[in-house]
């Protein structure tokens, strides 16, 4: 019997299952558990489902996901958007099992005693009650403060990569959409590993993050646009580069932005700062 597909509308011929059009599954019944569950399975858990082909796929041959949601074949991976949500659901996990398991106190703790056997003041109550409340906000914001920093990876992205040749803004971001989830996905089940093994091998471990994927994405970067070595370490360095320069401004801004808003919240609202200066 034919009918029509119930998300573009196009017509679903006879004996099909699926829509011509957009791909959509033809559903006859109301929604059960069970189907929830197929589709769960059939999305993330089996062997040859999206999210496997494109993990997998991301390692190995990271042009044909990219350059193929971006040229329109997006049938046999995850959307950029989809897989980005499912690395911030990791992540969120991840934030859970730091915090219930009290393993974010033990590294901190951790943390604090290797600054002591340096000789600084890691052992200050203060100081770690301070490096617990900056924690606990950073996890509260973990996702906001992720997503906030694609566009600005991929504005450093299209400065490093300037021509029509290569990705323009938007492109970017859905670059950096895949990779960033990708390390995320990746590294989080290592993380929780080497935390639950030696929180201070947890502390060399996390500064690890940022090189594996600067070179992550400098590798993928080689393979959709097929640079060689010579041209990927240079675009690499140029990166570096626009990156600092970027942080120093970003730097600079905030300091104006605080200088700003002391001296509205003293001349203008009338509040004591006097407690936020240093005491002679």
């Amino acid at each position: 019997m034919e009918r029509n597909c119930k998300n573009c509308a196009d017509l679903i011929y006879a004996g099909k299952s699926h829509c011509s059009g957009c791909g959509a599954k033809w559903i006859e019944n109301r929604i059960t558990m069970k189907q929830v569950g197929n589709d769960f399975v059939d999305m993330y858990i089996g062997i040859d489902t999206k999210f496997v082909r494109t993990f997998l796929d991301l390692f190995r041959k990271p042009e044909a996901v990219i350059l193929g949601y971006m040229n329109g074949r997006r049938v046999n991976y995850m959307d950029a958007v989809r897989y980005m949500l499912l690395a911030l659901f990791v992540t969120g996990i991840y934030m859970f099992i730091m915090r219930s398991s009290g393993a974010l106190d033990q590294y901190l703790q951790e943390f604090q005693s290797g600054w002591a056997r340096q000789g600084s003041h890691g052992n200050d109550a203060n100081m770690m009650e301070f490096q617990r409340k900056t924690s606990d906000v950073i996890f509260d914001y973990l996702g906001i403060i992720t997503l906030s920093s694609i566009p600005l990876l991929a504005l450093i992205g299209r400065i490093t990569f300037w021509g029509k040749r290569y990705f323009n803004f938007t492109e970017q971001i859905v670059f950096y959409l895949y990779t960033f989830a990708q390390i995320t996905i990746a590294t989080t089940p290592i993380s929780l590993i080497i935390l639950w093994i030696s929180p201070e091998v947890f502390t060399y471990w996390s500064f690890m993050a940022y090189p594996i994927m600067f070179i992550y994405n400098a590798y993928c970067y080689k393979k959709c646009f097929q640079l060689d070595l010579q041209t990927t370490i240079l675009k690499s360095l140029i990166a570096v580069l626009v990156l600092s320069v970027m942080a120093i401004l970003i730097f600079f801004l905030l300091i104006i932005l605080t200088i700003i808003t002391l001296l509205i919240a003293d001349k203008v609202l009338g509040y004591d700062l006097s407690a936020f200066l240093p005491q002679k």
